[in-house]
């Protein structure tokens, strides 16, 4: 019998999560057999990524795969200090191509003890070319090599060395207003529909992997990062260890279920939307069972039907009594009193409901959530600054009025048209 996670996400049959499961085996391959993955067959995946890279763009793959040498990291030169660093080592700085002046953000995961990460690196790079350049996602350049070594780096658009969105919620983590907390989650879904549509589950989203443009009063960009941790539900063997930070794990994942799919970044993404609210993550437990009793102690335990789904590998004693408990105390769920009309309205609240449900089946998946009433009847709010050029998602508001626009535009025509005759 299949886990809930794979009924909830049947392998996607699209082009770009094709290609990308070819290059996600053949890495795992090389990771399995233990062999040292050579400049040459490097290069070669390489080249497989950049065809990654052009299906998600273009819609369609490239009529022939040029052959050609990878880039070499010192085409590239850095500018200032690095500007931030991932949790397993890598770092992420700003620079510029020195042949185009082009500039850039790069990022490297040192080896560490000799051993090569190379095939770590050339994964996430495949993720992050999945991408297509949607504005919602860190827009993938290419993997450059540091000639002689086995050092591989990811090359992105200078966005990517940009502050995250916890930079900008300060120290004091302070709250933001529900429109601009509309506007941010109105691009990490869309960024996750894309995602979702090729199979990707990121499995970390938090403001920490999510890169800001700009400020968020005034209509900033937000771009979600760092695919270290990211799977595909098309590769042959996906890493089922466990992957993520505690404060934005879905009860499936804490469940330990190995199966897990795309729902659980639908509920780091709830996380994410309470945290902007309140300026603190909703759940906030010391330990995985900690963690989990804090969600259930808000929404309830979930029947014993939708537990068992999860096929959990862990904590399912603990639950049993809880599940008891609450139900001698006819205990409710509780998220509205955390997030009463004035801090947040009715169809804001619809969003973030449905993301933050503890049953994956019946959890909002991005696409849905877009389709929410929230989203759909403030279309206002929808333009995206980026690097100097505006990005307008409001065509579907506009399209649905357009009927009204065209009717009141001749009624115009007609005022004006009408004095004319007269005075002839």
């Amino acid at each position: 019998m299949a886990d809930a996670g794979e009924r909830a996400d049947p392998a996607p049959a699209t082009a770009v999560a094709t290609r990308l499961a070819a290059v996600l085996n053949m890495l795992e391959e090389h990771r399995a057999a233990g062999t040292t993955l050579s400049a040459r067959r490097a290069a070669a995946i390489s080249a497989m990524i950049d065809d990654v890279a052009a299906t998600a763009a273009e819609g369609k793959p490239r009529a022939f795969r040029r052959k050609r040498r990878m880039a070499s990291a010192r085409g590239y030169r850095q500018e200032g200090r690095r500007l931030c660093q991932g949790e397993r080592g890598a770092v992420v700085v700003g620079a510029r191509h020195r042949a185009t002046g082009r500039a850039v953000a790069v990022k490297s995961l040192h080896r560490r003890s000799g051993r090569s990460h190379a095939v770590d690196v050339l994964r996430e790079a495949c993720f992050t070319a999945a991408g297509g350049g949607h504005p919602s996602l860190a827009a993938f350049r290419t993997v450059a090599r540091c000639p002689g070594t086995a050092d591989y780096s990811i090359v992105m658009d200078n966005d990517a060395a940009g502050p995250s969105l916890r930079a900008a919620m300060g120290g004091d983590s302070r709250p933001f207003s529900e429109a601009e907390v509309r506007r941010v989650m109105r691009q990490l879904l869309a960024g996750a529909e894309v995602m979702h549509g090729h199979g990707i589950v990121h499995r970390n989203m938090k403001p920490d992997n999510i890169i800001l443009v700009g400020d968020v009063a005034d209509g900033g960009a937000v771009r979600i990062c760092n695919y270290e941790a990211a799977k595909s539900l098309a590769e042959r063997n996906p890493p089922c260890r466990f992957a993520g930070t505690l404060a934005y794990m879905a009860p499936e994942v804490l469940a330990r279920n190995a199966g897990h799919g795309t729902p659980v970044d639908a509920w780091s993404l709830g996380c994410v939307m309470a945290e902007l609210l309140t300026g603190k993550p909703p759940f906030a437990g010391k330990d995985e069972a900690n963690h989990l009793f804090k969600i259930f102690d808000v929404l309830g335990v979930p029947c014993k039907r939708v537990w068992q789904a999860m096929e959990p590998q862990a904590h399912d004693d603990e639950v049993q009594v809880w599940r008891a408990r609450q139900l001698r105390a006819r205990h409710h769920s509780r998220l509205h009193e955390l997030f009463p009309e004035e801090m947040l309205s009715r169809d804001g609240f619809q969003v973030l409901k449905g993301l933050l449900t503890c049953d994956p089946e019946k959890r909002l998946t991005a696409a849905a959530a877009l389709q929410c009433p929230w989203f759909t009847d403030n279309m206002d709010d929808a333009t995206v600054h980026v690097s100097g050029r505006a990005m307008v998602t409001k065509i579907a508001a506009m399209a649905s009025k357009s009927k009204s626009l065209a009717i009141s535009f001749v009624g115009c025509a007609l005022a004006l048209l009408r004095p004319k005759a007269l005075a002839h």
